[in-house]
């Protein structure tokens, strides 16, 4: 271990997002020593303040259902078992299913319900009876999970900080990581605009940015930083009531309740999902023909929709793997580098889980109780890797992630 001084640490986790606060909690409350949490703006500047937070558990792998079960479990009771109020609000959640996806839907409610999760299909008619002011127009089956919510994720990223600075760990903000410093091959610092933080041990949890620091390693992830827009409309009397998520897979969209009368709309179909950017200058707001494009679908859907009031939107960041699930490995090149990297748009649910996966692959060498072997980033390279992955057996048409 490096010298113990105000320039050293144990480990250092690079990016303060919700996984990187996370990941450092969990280090700092797992006894690794002294922890820093490097952020280049200010907590959940990047693509975690702009996420949708939403929580499931619903998910078509056994390895992911599992990780959103325990995710899902701290955020329904996040002040007693972590600490700090994330404001988690239980809507319930329906995903609306097309004909061709009835098959693999009917399968992975079997899978979820086998492994405990609350979940159940719902026919058109018991749609409507659940959100009479929907339209079922082009939708086969509904998939219904009511213990789903969202919660605030500037508010769950603030708490994991808290947790982490209350148990030893440092979080300096405005601090950019610039790269390693690298003797024989092992790790020996993380190089700062302020200076080297000695360390023989780093996570990088940098999102859409980790390849600027990979690639001088002479390791490129296979992370694309994808641009999304998000849509608010305020919702009009006769929608007041309309509170589930719904994840509308017909048309590439979804609905999730924002404060007060207001939804927060996504898009997810192909034309949605297209946009390649550098996260260090792409469009913060939504654009014109964006927003009434997703509020041409939000009609289809909810016919009173026609009656909102849309009140612009913003853009986000998505950082893509090729099979839409994080990187959680060790780095190739230098020992006593990790990353944690990719999370393709689901990364907030799975905070909990990942923060403690990680630390237990840094403190132990291997994640407890769930396995990693199909986050590592040999997947997308190495045959023998290939069929540890985690893809879906029964997928759904056009889904951008799991």
């Amino acid at each position: 271990m490096p010298s113990e001084s105000a320039n050293s640490a144990n480990v250092v986790v690079i990016g303060g997002g919700v996984i990187g606060s996370s990941i450092a909690m969990h280090l700092a409350q797992m006894g690794a020593g002294k922890v820093i949490l490097l952020e280049k703006e200010h907590l959940a500047s990047g693509a975690t303040g702009r996420s949708g937070a939403m929580i499931r558990e619903h998910y078509l792998h056994p390895t992911l259902v599992k990780m959103a079960q325990e995710s899902s479990q701290v955020f329904h009771n996040f002040d007693e078992i972590i600490g700090g109020d994330v404001r988690f609000i239980q809507t319930g959640r329906i995903i609306l299913l097309p004909d061709g996806d009835v098959a693999a839907g009917r399968a992975n409610v079997a899978m979820n319900r086998e492994l405990g999760v609350n979940i159940q299909t719902l026919t058109p008619a018991e749609i409507v009876r659940l959100v009479p002011q929907m339209s079922t127009d082009g939708v086969a089956l509904g998939l219904y999970e009511p213990n789903s919510g969202y919660a605030d994720s500037v508010a769950t990223t603030h708490a994991f900080a808290r947790q982490a600075e209350a148990r030893g760990a440092t979080i300096l903000t405005g601090c950019r990581a610039t790269g390693f410093k690298v003797v024989g091959g092992r790790l020996a610092g993380v190089e700062t605009e302020s200076g080297i933080i000695e360390t023989d041990a780093a996570v990088v949890a940098a999102g859409p940015w980790t390849n600027w620091l990979a690639a001088p390693l002479g390791e490129f992830l296979p992370i694309t930083p994808l641009r999304v827009q998000m849509v608010h409309l305020r919702r009009p009397p006769a929608l007041e009531s309309f509170t589930p998520t719904v994840i509308d897979q017909t048309n590439g969209a979804y609905f999730r309740l924002n404060a007060g009368f207001y939804t927060l709309m996504g898009g997810e179909a192909p034309e949605d999902m297209g946009e390649v950017v550098n996260p260090d200058a792409y469009g913060l707001n939504a654009e014109h023909d964006t927003i009434i494009r997703y509020w041409q679908r939000a009609r289809l859907r909810f016919p009173d929709f026609a009656a909102t009031t849309p009140q612009g939107g913003y853009g986000s960041l998505y950082d893509m793997t090729p099979d839409g699930n994080p990187i959680l490995d060790r780095a190739q090149s230098v020992d006593g580098l990790f990353w944690a990297a990719g999370f393709s748009g689901h990364g907030f649910k799975l905070s909990p889980v990942i923060g403690r996966m990680m630390a237990d692959l840094v403190i132990h060498g291997d994640s407890m109780g769930h396995e990693l072997k199909g986050f590592r980033a040999a997947r997308f390279s190495d045959s023998l890797a290939r069929g540890d992955s985690l893809a879906p057996e029964h997928p759904y048409q056009a889904r951008s992630h799991p």
